[in-house]
């Protein structure tokens, strides 16, 4: 198929109301829902550099802005999470925006909230979902039909398998527990769910785990399909580039569009992660950005044809704990880090044809 075009804006307007928010988070909650844009949490080092030992801070206000035709967000507080939290995932549905699992300063959670806004509402309304049976964090989250599937992440802090899902529609079941992944452990994987050939597939990209209990670390690129249907996992291409090299999504963001292709953008560079992860580079940190190599390629998976494209590279896209959200052909990538501990508050629209 003719590669999509997708046009990029970065967009004006940032939440002032939290201090130290205004430069920028990772990791935080995101999605549309109702109209609006919602982001929530996040974390960033606003006072030390994380390279001089700075304190990461984590937030837990919630932000609304009215999707713009142009290219200004008009952000408005409209609440406030339980706690400071980052790290969750964040699923948006029909009813509101369901933010799963994470962490703050004081560690893991197993609770899981579902933001709603109604058309009028200036505020944001907080329901409590079935808790997850066990704290998650670094994981990643995707709706199919009216269920919710999350993956991998720290389990109680270690790196895991893990693959649950909760049905929105019996909330009262609570979450259970599904076929693992096979191969390695995987946080900060990337995830999306798609409708093909009548049935649904969650697709499954990146990740890494650090070293524990006398295993090495390790850093996956390879993807895997679970089909709901058999409770199977079957593997899928790894994520490619225009020249044919294997790409990370590790850290990186991944949506799906319409007619089951997937949009992915951003993740930290295979190389260069795996041997920070075995921990020899005393400057790891000190390096200018463009050192690290985050990814700058959007690329685009079609489930149907099961091959990968490559749309389009820009600096833009280099980025790693960014949120990639929206519906319609029209999309938000949402801060991130661009190189370790230096976030940005760019807020970038893509438009997809």
């Amino acid at each position: 198929p003719p590669c999509r075009a997708v046009e990029l804006r970065p967009m004006k307007g940032f939440p002032k109301q939290e201090k130290g928010f205004e430069l920028g988070v990772s990791a935080c909650f995101a999605g549309v829902v109702n109209g609006r844009l919602l982001m929530a949490g996040g974390c960033n080092f606003p006072d030390v550099p994380a390279a001089d030992g700075g304190r990461k801070r984590y937030y837990r206000g919630i932000y609304a802005a009215p999707l713009p035709a142009d290219s200004v967000l008009l952000w408005r507080k409209g609440g406030e999470l339980p706690m400071p939290l980052a790290y969750g995932a964040s699923v948006p549905t029909a009813d509101g925006l369901v933010c799963i699992g994470g962490m703050n300063a004081e560690g893991s959670t197993t609770d899981v909230y579902r933001l709603v806004i109604g058309n009028k509402d200036k505020k944001v309304r907080i329901e409590t979902l079935p808790s997850l049976p066990y704290a998650l964090d670094n994981l990643t989250g995707s709706l199919m039909g009216n269920t919710v599937y999350v993956a991998g992440g720290n389990r109680q802090g270690a790196a895991s398998n893990t693959f649950l899902c909760l049905d929105l529609e019996r909330p009262g079941e609570g979450w259970k527990e599904l076929t693992p992944f096979p191969g390695n452990p995987r946080i900060q994987p990337v995830s999306a769910g798609v409708h093909v050939d009548g049935a649904y597939r969650f697709l499954l990209w990146g990740g890494f785990a650090p070293a524990s209990q006398g295993r090495e670390a390790t850093l996956s690129v390879n993807g895997y399909c679970y089909d709901p249907a058999f409770d199977t996992w079957i593997p899928v291409p790894t994520p490619t580039g225009r020249n044919g090299e294997a790409v990370s999504l590790g850290g990186g963001a991944a949506i799906a569009l319409d007619d089951g292709r997937i949009l992915c953008m951003g993740g930290v560079d295979k190389d260069i992660f795996l041997s920070a992860l075995h921990g020899t580079d005393e400057e790891y940190l000190r390096r200018q950005a463009e050192w690290y190599r985050f990814n700058r390629r959007i690329l685009i998976f079609n489930a149907p044809t099961s091959n990968w494209q490559e749309v389009t590279q820009t600096p833009h896209a280099a980025r790693a704990g960014a949120a990639l959200v929206g519906d319609n052909g029209t999309y938000f990538y949402i801060n991130g880090e661009l190189k370790p501990g230096i976030r940005t508050p760019e807020i970038l629209k893509l438009t997809v044809e």
